[in-house]
This record gives structure tokens, C-alpha cells and sequence, in this order.
């Protein structure tokens, strides 16, 4: 019975308190002497571990944007210059389209090309001003400290950190055909924005004017895998008028199926996209959706377009 009411003797007990305060009293000693190393070292700036990072943070392209006025964001710190060249070199030449520059490291870590440029600093260059890029072109983008840019961008002789470039190619208007009895040319504008993306669609000719517009999955227009649907209601005239941008209800349309929050997808159940409108010409009664069908008029758009690993060839229709 005393075992089960005291599991540990009491002298066993002493003993492991004892043992305790001696641990506790090693352990404190440890980190005096720790401390005494640290104070030590911390008396020499070249040997201690702990001072300061003098060097600046390398210069780091996050992203440039798909648009034919990309947005440009990095970090690392503010520099002196951006530019855009042509081609898959950043130089100070005839190959520059775009640049803005700062006296001193005062330029922030996000840049638009929309504006802003020194297009009398390009022209001295030798170089041909740019406000638009231009769809299947491979570009340079890049970034450069004063020092850099007062070494005219020349490897030999920029320091480390202090400059940083990507190469992209644009493809910015999706590859796809033409189709209806309307005869219509579509041109669908990718956008892409820090904040997201958006898809501009644009036809001619000028004046023609849907009362539908629809986007599905499939290889031609119809009914069903909409992802996008608008409408003008019956009673007033078609009004659907260029340019539209996919997923923003057009004024006068209401919208049947928004457009889904996913957007474009590459998938293999979904080879293309079908963009496709009608104007009262249609019949309602008899929806037909081929290549020559009075009142219709079709895009069709290959999900290569929408696929990051596997593109469309930029000269592909």
C-alpha cells in the first residue's frame, strides 16, 4: 500500500530536485559565457557575424505583362532606368523603343509603359520610339542603377545587383478563324494587368451591329458550354456594337450567362473556343451555326492561345 501512495521514495525525490538546480545552474553559466563570446566578437566589425548587410539587395524582375503597353514590376530596390529593346539584348542602341530614366536610384518598383517614355533619349539612341508594342515581337525589358546606366548597360564594368533584364515575346491577339455567313473579321486583344487580365473583342465591319454574343467550349456556335452569354431583349434593335470586352455587358444587353470566374482554359476536352454572334437576320426558329449562315458570325479560338507551356506559333492565323 505505502507504494502506491508515494510511487517515488522520498530521498529519490531529493535527489532529482538536487540534480535539477545544478542543470539549471549549468545552463546559466553556458549562456554567460555565451554572451561574454558574442560581447567579444561584437568588438570587431570585421568579425562579427551579426553586423549589418552593407551590399544592397540584388535587382529581381518579377513580371512583365502581356499588353501592348506591359506593366513592369521588380523588386531590389528603386533604379535609375527602365527600357525595352527589340530583340533579346538590352543595349543603348538602335534596337532601344522605350526608356525612362531618373537622375538618381528614385524610380519605383512598378513601371507601365502606358506613357512616360524619353523619346527624345530613344531617338539619340539611334533607336525608333515606341508607345505600343507589337503582337508576335520578342522584346528585352530591363532595369539599371545609375551605375549600371552610366556604364552603358556593358557587363564588364556594372557591378553585381545592379542591373537585370528578361526576354518575352508578345502574343497578344488570339490565334484563331473567321467563320459566318456574315463575313466578319474578329480580333480578340489580350490585356494583361498586375491586377488581372481582360480580353477585348473588336470586328469589322464598323457599323454591324449583334443582338447576341455568346462564348462556348466547342468547335462552332451553339447553345450548349456557354461561358459567356448577352442579349439584347426583344423590342429594341441590336446594339452589341465594336469594341466589346468579354465578361462587361455591353449598354442596351443584359446579360444570360456571365462569364465564368475560371475564364479561358487550355483543356483537352476543349480544343477551341467559339465566339460567335447574330443579328435579327438570323432565324430564331431554325438556329443554324455554319459557315455560311445568314445573320451569323463566328471566331474560333484555339485554347493553345491559353496555354503557358505549349503556345500558339506567333504566326499562326
Amino acid at each position: 500500500m505505502e507504494a502506491l501512495s508515494s510511487p517515488i521514495p522520498r530521498r529519490e525525490a531529493g535527489g532529482l530536485r538536487s540534480r535539477s538546480r545544478r542543470l539549471v545552474r549549468a545552463l546559466g553559466l553556458t549562456a554567460l559565457l555565451a554572451g561574454a563570446v558574442l560581447a567579444v566578437a561584437g568588438c570587431s566589425e570585421d568579425t562579427n557575424p551579426l553586423a549589418p548587410y552593407e551590399g544592397g539587395r540584388p535587382l529581381d524582375l518579377l513580371r512583365v505583362t502581356q499588353s501592348f503597353t506591359p506593366e513592369i514590376q521588380w523588386v531590389g530596390g528603386r533604379v535609375a532606368a527602365v527600357g525595352v529593346n527589340r530583340g533579346t539584348r538590352a543595349a543603348l542602341d538602335s534596337t532601344l523603343v522605350w526608356i525612362r530614366t531618373a537622375p538618381d536610384n528614385s524610380i519605383s518598383s512598378f513601371v507601365g509603359l502606358e506613357g512616360g517614355s524619353d523619346d527624345a533619349l530613344v531617338t539619340s539612341y539611334g533607336g525608333t520610339p515606341q508607345d505600343r508594342l507589337t503582337d508576335g515581337e520578342t522584346y528585352t525589358f530591363w532595369l539599371a542603377e545609375r551605375s549600371a546606366l552610366d556604364a552603358a548597360l556593358d557587363s564588364t564594368r556594372m557591378e553585381a545587383g545592379t542591373f537585370a533584364d528578361t526576354t518575352l515575346t508578345l502574343r497578344l491577339l488570339l490565334r484563331g478563324q473567321n467563320g459566318g455567313g456574315l463575313d466578319p473579321v474578329f480580333e480578340i486583344e489580350r490585356d494583361e494587368r498586375l491586377t488581372g487580365e481582360r480580353f477585348v473583342v473588336r470586328w469589322a465591319p464598323e457599323g454591324l451591329r449583334f443582338r447576341r454574343l455568346a462564348l462556348r467550349e466547342g468547335p462552332a456556335g451553339g447553345f450548349t458550354n456557354l461561358i459567356w452569354h448577352v442579349l439584347v431583349p426583344e423590342g429594341q434593335p441590336p446594339s452589341i456594337a465594336s469594341p466589346v470586352t468579354i465578361g462587361v455587358t455591353p449598354e442596351g444587353a443584359e446579360e444570360v450567362t456571365p462569364f465564368r470566374d475560371t475564364g479561358f482554359e487550355p483543356d483537352t476536352t476543349a480544343l477551341t473556343y467559339v465566339l460567335w454572334g447574330v443579328t435579327d437576320e438570323w432565324d430564331e426558329e431554325n438556329p443554324a451555326f455554319g459557315v455560311n449562315t445568314p445573320g451569323y458570325a463566328s471566331f474560333r479560338i484555339l485554347s493553345c492561345n491559353f496555354d503557358i507551356d505549349d503556345p500558339c506559333p506567333t504566326g499562326q492565323p
